[in-house]
């Protein structure tokens, strides 16, 4: 059969750029200098017939891993909603080896940021629309990036001029409070000694990780920390849900515009996360929150 049938151009062809390095971190007695990339995944604008796509929100992506591991790109297939829905996806590495320790994770990602806002004419993006989301581990990772957006402690390294501030943060199942955490432990799986072995080896070793100043998300938010959509699973036996209570409280207390969604029954990464209603429903939320001054 041969047939001439004419097809609307209703989503735009996407386009992955692997690996783009942001910057690099000095390991093995400063012999090493391991680069740090993000994997960037936006709108097609090589053709002719693609529209041209400037001015491009940004959704900074952080994987989870226990602190001990992460693939920047694992997520990319469900992270490709978003793009089809007109947002630029920036998946980002983040430190995680032995020889890291806490604050690099944080100085990384808000490197990362600095980075996108400096090329944001060359990737067309729009500095003044980033938002972070992250899982887990980068859940926290994103909690901090926004709860400290009102100060350039974790500032550091190139491209100082830019702000690290982003407009909304979308955090999964976090952990906000290590104290907090590490009291419900015994109160779940086993799997959750690995996370508290990942929090020692990633701060101070041979201290009990009760004695460690490890930040708590808490302490820095204030009334100018920007919006929040919180999502956790209720049945989590990883990262108990009080710890996004925590942070919602927090939130709550200081008059911040947030959204706490518990999800009845899910698990850590469960597949609640990542069905359409779930998207549908971060992306009313970032709609709402971008168009905000």
């Amino acid at each position: 059969m041969q047939k001439k049938i004419t097809i609307e151009r209703k989503k735009p062809v996407l386009n992955l750029i692997p690996e783009i390095v942001y910057g690099h971190r000095v390991e093995g007695s400063n012999a090493v200098y391991r680069p740090l990339s993000l994997s960037l995944m936006r709108p097609r604008t090589s053709f002719p017939y693609d529209e041209k796509y400037t001015d491009l929100p940004v959704i900074i992506w952080l994987c989870g891993g226990s602190f001990s591991a992460m693939d920047r790109n694992v997520w990319t297939p469900e992270l490709a909603w978003f793009t089809k829905k007109g947002f630029a996806v920036a998946s980002v590495d983040y430190s995680v080896t032995a020889q890291t320790k806490f604050p690099n994770q944080i100085e990384d990602v808000k490197l990362a940021i600095r980075y996108l806002k400096a090329h944001s004419e060359e990737f067309g993006l729009d500095p003044q629309r980033f938002v972070v989301m992250g899982e887990s581990a980068g859940g926290y990772l994103a909690a901090l990036v926004g709860a400290t957006a009102n100060t350039r402690e974790y500032d550091k390294g190139d491209y100082l001029k830019y702000s690290s501030r982003v407009k909304a943060v979308v955090p999964w199942y976090p952990l906000v409070s290590v104290p907090a955490f590490l009291a419900e432990v015994p109160r779940f799986s086993l799997r959750k000694f690995r996370l508290r072995e990942a929090i020692h080896e990633l701060t101070q070793v041979n201290v009990p990780l009760d004695a460690l100043n490890y930040p708590d998300v808490t302490k820095f938010i204030t009334g100018q920390t920007p919006p929040f959509l919180i999502l956790h699973g209720d049945a989590d036996t990883i990262v108990p849900v009080s710890q996004s209570q925590l942070l919602y409280d927090a939130l709550q207390a200081a008059g911040v515009h947030s959204e706490f969604y518990i999800f009845e029954g899910a698990e850590h990464a469960d597949a609640p996360f990542t069905q359409d209603e779930t998207k549908e429903l971060i992306l009313a939320f970032l709609h709402q929150v971008l168009a905000t001054k």
